[in-house]
Parts: structure tokens; C-alpha cells; sequence
């Protein structure tokens, strides 16, 4: 199914695994290893992207931190550079709780503190000089420049704080999925497909909700949803409070004229996390997509297994590009799946999961610091 190349991770079916039947085609179920409930982890929601709430700093710092509620009083504090880098701290404290906001090149960091935990200096303690917003943040993480720090009362930070999180906010994700017809082994033999088959719409309509570009109001995944230049439907699912949109490749624009089709790899190429589904017994190479920005590929298979002729299955393997580190869930080898709102809960999972992994793999965590640098020695331009 997937053949090993230097500077590749593959999960799953492999195509070094000794197969005794083809693989898209099984006589009997019990030959077989099915997913089932036992093997998707108690906490397979625990991490995965929760954009509302859980990962939208945002919200956190405008409805936790500048909350002024029971008398809270909130702090904030910059850094124009350091070991670390620029630092923006916003701190607020709430009776004998501490909640603070880290903004650091790598990320931003959410830290509650009680009073009792701060550590303050000997002749602090001595003198019985009350808790300093500094012995906070020393409390908290000790490799913070607490000394190059300095405390900013413009009003007008707050906003521009602001600004910078809805400027990181993420508000939506989007994954290629890219058809692969029995026999095709290179990239734009893919890509020029116009057709699919009946058991790929079928898992389209399974993954999500088909849905007119021109209903699309929010998140839209650089889709036109008013010109038609990137076709007239799209693949649509709300999960986990996420919204995911999906670049289909039958569904975006064939050009005759164009041999690479250029235009499909504009999107799906762009995408850092893809799916192939592959008709046939055809063995995926890694090196087949050759887009840098994608660093991880589901291949998704269509089984038939004949004693079962009315349920869908699927074989599942994933490829990682070196320096993307492992994510949950895990996936065994030679496990089927059955298509049900199980195997939908663990692709979902693992799908999200792959896109927070591939955010700290180099070719793309640079981009994202050189970002976060850029902003944060703006801000602290502006303000100190």
C-alpha cells in the first residue's frame, strides 16, 4: 500500500507487510483485524483543536484576563528582546489567584498561579513586602526575563493585544483530498482527473456534507464564493467546534490546456495535511506529492470484503515527513475499518491532531516564529 523512503514515517498497512490477499479486496472477515471501540482512547478528544474555546486565545484574553470582575486587576507587561525573544505578558489577578497570557516567539502560554505557591526573596519575606506581579511571573517560569520586563499602562495596549490574537487566531481548517484512480503513480496523473468512482462519492458524502461555495459564510479556505473560479461545491464538517472545509480535486476546476493543472495544486498543494483516496492495488510512493508545504498524507483504500457485501471498508495508512512528530490516535498495521461514526470520530481526531503536529515541524515553525517575532517587536516598539 505505502512503500518506505528516507525522510518519511509511515503508520498502517506498508508495502513491505506480507500480504496474503490483495488489498482491496478480503474473502472472509474474520481473516481480518477491524477497528473497534477498545482501540480509540478514552481521551481521543483530549488536545485535538477546540478553535471556540480551549485554543482561542482571543477569547481567553479579552473575557479572562481583562475581565474586571470581584475587583480583578490586570497587568501588562513587555520585552523588546531577550533570550527568548520579544515577550508580551498579560497578568491578572483575582483575590488570591494569578492568570496570565505569555506571548512568546514559539506560541502563546496560559498559566494560573495561587498566591500561596509564589516565591518572593528572602528579604521580601522578611520585611513583609506584599506579592509583586514580577514575583509572579518568577514563579511561574523562572526563564523568563523578569528583570528586562516593563510594565505598560497605555490603554491603548490592550487593543493592540487584541488585534495581535485575532491576527493568530486560527478559524478554520482545511484539508486536500485527492482522488487516485487504479495504475496512477505520479502527482498530475491525479490531479487530471475529472471523473472519481461511486465508492469515492461515496466517501465524500461520508467525510461531509457537500455544500454550494455560494452558501458559504464564515471560514471559507481561499475559496471563491461568489466568482465560480474555484467551482461551484465543496466538502464541509463541523467538528469539535471546528470548522473544516475540504479542497477536493474533482470538485475544483479542470483546465485541458493546463498538464500539471496548476490550479488544483494551488490549493490542495497548500494544504499541510491531504488525503489520497486510491483505487486498486497501486503502492503510494512519499515522495509522490512533491509540494514541501504538505507534511502529511492520509492514504485512504476501499475495501470489499465479501462475505460482508453490505458494509463499506476502509484500509487507512499515513505518511509524515521527518521532523513532524507523532500524533494520536495511534494506527496499528493491517487494520481495517469499517465506515461508521467510529472510524469518522478517529480520522477526524488523527486529521487534527496531524495539523497541530505539523505546526511545530520546522519548515513551517519558522514561518510561524518569523511571524510572531515580526508582530511582537512591533507592538513593543509602540509601546515601551
Amino acid at each position: 500500500m505505502i512503500s518506505q523512503a528516507i525522510g518519511f514515517r509511515v503508520e498502517g498497512v506498508s508495502a513491505k507487510t506480507n500480504q496474503s490477499q490483495p488489498l482491496s479486496r478480503v474473502q472472509n472477515s474474520n481473516s481480518i483485524k477491524l477497528y473497534g471501540r477498545d482501540d480509540l482512547p478514552q481521551d481521543y478528544l483530549e488536545g485535538v483543536f477546540d478553535i471556540s474555546d480551549a485554543d482561542n486565545d482571543f477569547l481567553y484574553y479579552r473575557d479572562e484576563i481583562l475581565s474586571k470582575n470581584n475587583g480583578a486587576e490586570s497587568f501588562e507587561f513587555l520585552c523588546m528582546d531577550s533570550s527568548r525573544g520579544p515577550v508580551s505578558i498579560s497578568l491578572k489577578r483575582a483575590g488570591q489567584c494569578y492568570t496570565l497570557l505569555i506571548r512568546l516567539v514559539q506560541g502563546n502560554l496560559r498559566r494560573s498561579i495561587e498566591q500561596k505557591q509564589v516565591h518572593q526573596p528572602w528579604w521580601k519575606r522578611l520585611f513583609r513586602f506584599g506579592v509583586s506581579p514580577y514575583d509572579v511571573i518568577s514563579s511561574v517560569d523562572r526563564t523568563l526575563p523578569v528583570s528586562r520586563l516593563k510594565k505598560i499602562e497605555d490603554p491603548r495596549l490592550p487593543q493592540a493585544l487584541l488585534t495581535y490574537e485575532e491576527q493568530q487566531r486560527i478559524k478554520g481548517f482545511k484539508f486536500g483530498i485527492l482522488y487516485a484512480d487504479d495504475g496512477q503513480t505520479k502527482e498530475d496523473q491525479m490531479f487530471s482527473n475529472v471523473g472519481s468512482s461511486p465508492s469515492f462519492e461515496k466517501f465524500l458524502d461520508f467525510i461531509g456534507q457537500r455544500v454550494e461555495l455560494e452558501q458559504l459564510r464564515g471560514f471559507r479556505a481561499g475559496l471563491d464564493i461568489k466568482g465560480g473560479s474555484t467551482g461551484t461545491h465543496t466538502i464541509f464538517r463541523r467538528y469539535n467546534n471546528n470548522d473544516i472545509l475540504f479542497h477536493v480535486s474533482t470538485m475544483l476546476p479542470f483546465n485541458p490546456k493546463d498538464k500539471q493543472q496548476l490550479e488544483r495544486k494551488r490549493h490542495i498543494g497548500n494544504d499541510i495535511v491531504i488525503i489520497i483516496f486510491q483505487e486498486g492495488e497501486t503502492v503510494y510512493k512519499p515522495t509522490t506529492i512533491s509540494s514541501r508545504q504538505v507534511q502529511v498524507v492520509f492514504l485512504v483504500k476501499p475495501v470489499h470484503i465479501e462475505d460482508r457485501p453490505n458494509d463499506t471498508f476502509y484500509r487507512v495508512g499515513v505518511v509524515s515527513r521527518d521532523g513532524v512528530a507523532e500524533f494520536s490516535p495511534r494506527l496499528e498495521s493491517d487494520v481495517i475499518f469499517r465506515q461508521d461514526e467510529l472510524f469518522l470520530e478517529w480520522m477526524y481526531s488523527k486529521l487534527l491532531n496531524a495539523e497541530r503536529a505539523c505546526y511545530n515541524a520546522p519548515i513551517l515553525n519558522n514561518k510561524l516564529v518569523r511571524t510572531r517575532t515580526s508582530q511582537l517587536k512591533d507592538i513593543a516598539t509602540n509601546f515601551t
